[in-house]
């Protein structure tokens, strides 16, 4: 039978259908048989996949001497069952981790429910564990954008407090550790984007927002020492999977990188700008912004103002200002400088700016120079030339003086509510910030305009911002 197969073979490699098989001889040649392998490999790697794929058996997977909620004394009565979302099991795929801070758990619990929020397992300092016993088929809201692939555990205290309490480190890690074996999670949280992997819910946050403040909740530390005694890997932020790559709600920057891909297009001795149409903007004795003024930008296409967003540039000095732009390679659309002067940065007002995620297709952006709120509100000649500026492209435009309806991208806003619906900066706290509301307020309703606080803001309460509002989260 060997021989025969030698055989069988041999003629195989004089044609591809046998020797005896004239029209379709052909002699494989080192690359046709690279070539071979290379499609062999891909069709058992697409087409075969379901042989190589490991499912959980789900039915086996529970943790041992769970407490479950609803035997809780003190928690009973609580409605938290009607939080929860149904999911397919097989979508899990991480583990997120919280800690409660100076909370005990019905107090944590009580919090979560009433802010809309709930976990899935919670560790107290004994090394009792509560939880959800359908935890695999409900999802709850802990991390909004990536809560139907997370099991989010809470343990009770702080990664300083956990330090001393060995039997609620154990149970933690033990608890981790088995999840993530039953269901085929990795041990790492290196690829969050992936949305596969153990993190903390500081590290969700920094990735997809929906959260409501930047307290350190689940503690790198504590990740660290648990992965690394469970045979995981634990990497720094900067060394998280395209960490300074765009699509992060809290963006981190590297200045090298930022340097090595700032290749502008257009302004300031580059390209010519376009005669200024507005009153209010400085322009030299020919009609054009002076040329010093301008910033170097890289051009991404033209926009249909709807909307007007205000900024402070954090500095207190224009062309120092102007110079971080470029450095970030971000554009506005104009500045104001603390004397008054305002100049048009772009060659076009319509020319698309980058300084404010989720708003830069829509508004004309403008950066106010000062270094924080309370400067702002210091300098007469630049509020009163922002309230000029503000009335002549809303008038122009059509554009509401209202800071209502920021989703549907028309009015007058803060990039304190652009931050908070969509994020896309490197300075996040749930905090007033960039230019102030004070500020926005003085400058709207002073102009003839209508202010709304945060909680009047148009669908302020739902779950789609980047900065929630709420008053508690897990």
């Amino acid at each position: 039978m060997r021989e025969n197969f030698k055989k069988r073979f041999r003629e195989s490699r004089n044609g591809v259908c046998g020797s005896k098989s004239h029209f379709l001889q052909l002699d494989l040649s080192p690359l046709c048989q690279n070539l071979v392998k290379i499609s062999l490999i891909f069709l058992i790697f697409t087409g075969c996949t379901r042989f190589f794929v490991r499912t959980p058996n789900f039915e086996s997977i529970q943790v041992p001497n769970l407490v479950p909620f609803h035997e809780v004394e003190g928690i009973r009565q609580t409605q938290w069952q009607k939080l929860a979302k149904p999911r397919d099991p097989k979508s899990i795929s991480a583990i997120i981790l919280h800690n409660s801070g100076k909370r005990k758990f019905t107090d944590f619990f009580r919090l979560s429910v009433e802010n809309q929020f709930l976990f899935h397992i919670y560790i107290d300092s004994n090394g009792t564990i509560y939880g959800d016993p359908n935890f695999l088929t409900r999802e709850w809201t802990a991390a909004p954008g990536i809560d139907t692939e997370a099991i989010h555990i809470v343990y009770e205290g702080t990664q300083e407090t956990l330090y001393n309490q060995k039997k609620q480190t154990e149970v933690l890690q033990k608890t981790i550790d088995a999840l993530a074996e039953d269901l085929y999670i990795p041990k790492t949280n290196y690829d969050i984007i992936s949305k596969k992997g153990i993190f903390t819910h500081n590290q969700a946050k920094r990735r997809f927002g929906g959260f409501v403040d930047f307290s350190s909740c689940g503690s790198e530390l504590t990740l660290n020492q648990i992965l690394s005694n469970i045979g995981g890997k634990f990497y720094e932020e900067d060394d998280w999977k395209d960490r300074f790559v765009t699509g992060w709600v809290l963006k981190k920057e590297n200045k090298d990188l930022l340097k090595d891909s700032f290749h502008p297009t257009n302004g300031r001795g580059i390209t010519k700008a376009e005669k200024v149409i507005f009153n209010h903007l400085e322009k030299t004795e020919k009609g054009f912004t002076p040329e010093e003024y301008r910033v170097k930008y890289t051009f991404r296409g033209k926009i249909k103002p709807s909307c007007v967003v205000l900024h402070y540039t954090a500095i207190s000095e224009y062309f120092k200002s102007l110079r971080t732009l470029e450095a970030r390679n971000l554009t506005a659309s104009i500045m104001i400088d603390s004397n008054g002067k305002a100049y048009q940065l772009v060659d076009v007002i319509e020319d698309r700016a980058a300084a404010a995620t989720g708003t830069n297709d829509n508004c004309i952006q403008i950066e106010i120079v000062a270094k924080d709120t309370e400067e702002l509100l210091k300098q007469p000649e630049q509020i009163q030339k922002v309230k000029d500026l503000v009335l002549e492209l809303t008038t122009k435009y059509k554009i509401p003086l209202s800071n209502e309806k920021l989703e549907d991208l028309s009015g007058v806003f803060s990039h304190t509510q652009a931050k908070k619906k969509w994020g896309g900066s490197i300075f996040l706290n749930a905090k007033d910030f960039d230019p102030g509301e004070d500020y926005m307020e003085l400058i709207l309703n002073s102009i003839g305009g209508k202010y709304f606080p945060e909680p009047e803001w148009k669908n302020r309460r739902t779950m789609d911002w980047a900065i929630l509002y709420r008053n508690f989260q897990p």
